[in-house]
């Protein structure tokens, strides 16, 4: 599965569960906000019936310490929401790169002229050595991708990477790179990733093998015979007609681009939500301070 479809999925199985929830908080706060601007309409049919000023003047005071309370719990939520946003857009950049490696090693896997351009290494006589550490590099990369999202466990990555270093390709390719890789981790995660690929490489001999031979050039082809004397055209072969030439074949048609267009909604959605999260939080302070000056108000007719 290409990291494409592997983050399409994974946004797939996330993004419901991650709306219930956030629409159920919403809901919360919203109903503790309505409750705190309705109740001073009970307090004033309360005050009505009783000339109790001094306890109605205590319940104003707790409105203030609530008020208080909840505008520092509102900063706070304002604080968390940044770093989600951050973090979200950090792996929104990640994933972008990430496709235009893949983008680019697909392009120097087809066309020899690009994998020259990647090194003297990709320029070798045998085409198929370059093209091989390529692919394992993508089985690698996308190995890499589903570890940090959690889309495979430690014990499914150690048994998929065991049978890559198993054949002669996986060990060949960790041999060349993996002095690369392990000291270039940034994140603990992807150190750990590395770790277990290097003690599964291990596991599994840890030597490289012989690089295959290259392939003798193949015989020259044979000369082609000799094209026969055309023979004079039959009276009764239909005539070519060359004002009406033949119709092009018909363009394959290209599939809508649902996937481009479910990624920036779900991009949209995970970047809009912090924000309402972080507005929901700074009204319950102001329906709080509505109510106290309500208190206050009818306190002072």
């Amino acid at each position: 599965m290409s990291p494409r479809r592997l983050t399409e999925r994974m946004l797939t199985r996330g993004l419901p569960q991650r709306i219930l929830t956030t629409a159920l908080f919403l809901v919360v706060i919203v109903l503790v906000s309505g409750l705190v601007a309705v109740s001073p309409l009970a307090l004033g049919a309360l005050g009505a019936q009783a000339d109790d000023w001094e306890h109605l003047s205590l319940i104003g005071q707790t409105y203030g310490a609530a008020s208080t309370l909840l505008s520092v719990l509102a900063l706070v939520g304002v604080a968390v929401s940044l770093v989600l946003q951050a973090r979200e857009a950090k792996s929104d950049r990640e994933q972008t790169l990430r496709m235009l490696h893949v983008d680019l090693m697909k392009m120097a896997m087809e066309d020899p002229l690009y994998r020259r351009a990647w090194g003297p290494f990709f320029d070798s006589e045998d085409p198929d050595a370059p093209r091989e550490h390529m692919y394992v590099n993508l089985i690698i990369s996308q190995w890499s991708m589903e570890y940090e999202l959690g889309a495979i466990t430690e014990d499914h990555l150690r048994s998929i990477s065991r049978l890559l270093f198993s054949g002669p390709a996986g060990r060949r390719y960790w041999t060349n790179v993996r002095g690369l890789r392990i000291t270039s981790t940034s994140t603990r995660r992807e150190r750990r990733f590395h770790r277990i690929l290097e003690e599964e490489f291990h596991a599994t001999g840890g030597t490289p093998p012989p690089s295959p031979p290259a392939a003798s050039p193949p015989p020259p082809p044979p000369s082609p015979p000799s094209a026969p004397a055309p023979s004079p055209p039959s009276p009764f072969a239909p005539s070519s007609s060359p004002g009406f030439p033949a119709p092009p074949p018909p363009a394959a048609p290209q599939a809508p681009p649902a996937a481009a267009a479910f990624r920036a909604a779900s991009g949209g959605i995970r970047r809009l939500r912090p924000t309402m999260l972080a507005l929901t939080l700074l009204a319950v302070p102001a329906a709080v301070e509505a109510a106290r000056r309500a208190v206050t108000r009818q306190r002072t007719r």
